[in-house]
């Protein structure tokens, strides 16, 4: 009886091991402004962030992997079509492609469509990044169709733009519609969007994307976009060719159940073109 008795009570005395609790990731929360969404964030901006991209580019320049994003690198290509649709149409005008790309890493976009653009003679490919990721690809990317910047207007002076691609980009900066306002100011005469957060709701909502350990820590404020209010921006200036869905999605990790949608659109300049191209009357090739 007694060994019964003691065995029960070291059973009951035996500590417990408590579950550690996992960091929530996704898309958390609403915030009234940009100052309140980022208070004591380090964000993008982190310098570790940067370095652990470079580590994964480094890869992909020595030919070990096929390219990398957000840090994750990859055997084989994973192919966005309607952004290289858009990257061998604008090359078409003059025979060269000279590319703004907004918030591009450290040539994401560039390395994922390199097949296409081995079919255009020349190509000047200019990112526009933060201070961090432009000091790492000037350091990465000597003698390369890729350049790098950390103004927008120094980009958009830098060559003429055929096109400007925001992918995974536009929604992390504090005035997006300003950096949109210059490149229709400049008149960019093709934009494409991918991997962009939009809702059904008439306003465009803060909140915080907090990222998965596995890729780099951090929490970052995030836009996510109104789509009516969003196209009626854009078409002040151009005009919608299509609208098509993310290359990948990440609205399965909002936690707040706000049906969310991560999408894509290419627009053209209106009177450009390829405006005029779309408005062309389509000639049947059936002979009479």
């Amino acid at each position: 009886m007694s060994g019964r008795f003691f065995s029960l009570l070291r059973r009951f005395l035996k500590p417990r091991v408590q579950a550690v609790p996992q960091a929530q990731t996704g898309y958390i929360g609403e915030f009234a402004t940009w100052e309140e969404a980022k208070t004591g964030l380090p964000g993008y901006a982190d310098p570790v962030i940067a370095q652990r991209v470079a580590d994964g580019a480094s890869e992909v320049l020595s030919g070990q992997k096929a390219y990398e994003r957000d840090s994750i690198t990859f055997e084989a290509r994973q192919y966005a079509f309607p952004i290289a649709t858009a990257l061998l149409w604008a090359s078409r005008a003059r025979g060269g492609l000279n590319v703004l790309d907004f918030g591009g890493g450290l040539g994401t976009t560039y390395f994922q469509n390199k097949p296409f653009l081995q079919a255009i003679s020349d190509v000047n490919w200019v990112i526009v990044e933060q201070q961090t990721f432009v000091e790492q690809g000037k350091r990465l990317f000597r003698d390369s169709q890729v350049s790098f910047c950390s103004d927008m207007r120094e980009g958009l002076a830098k060559q003429s733009p055929d096109l400007a691609i925001f992918s995974s980009s536009l929604q992390y900066i504090e005035r997006p519609y300003d950096v949109l306002e210059a490149v229709g100011a400049s008149k960019v005469p093709m934009v494409v969007f991918d991997r962009t957060l939009f809702s059904a709701r008439p306003h465009d909502v803060l909140t915080r994307q907090h990222v998965s350990a596995h890729i780099f820590s951090a929490v970052i404020p995030t836009w996510v976009f109104s789509e009516s209010k969003f196209i009626r921006f854009m078409e002040l200036r151009y005009r919608l060719v299509s609208k098509f869905p993310a290359s990948c999605s990440t609205v399965e990790n909002d936690r707040e159940n706000r049906n969310l949608q991560e999408s894509g659109y290419l627009f053209v300049l209106k009177g450009s073109q390829y405006d005029t191209a779309l408005q062309s009357p389509i000639i049947s090739e059936t002979t009479q």
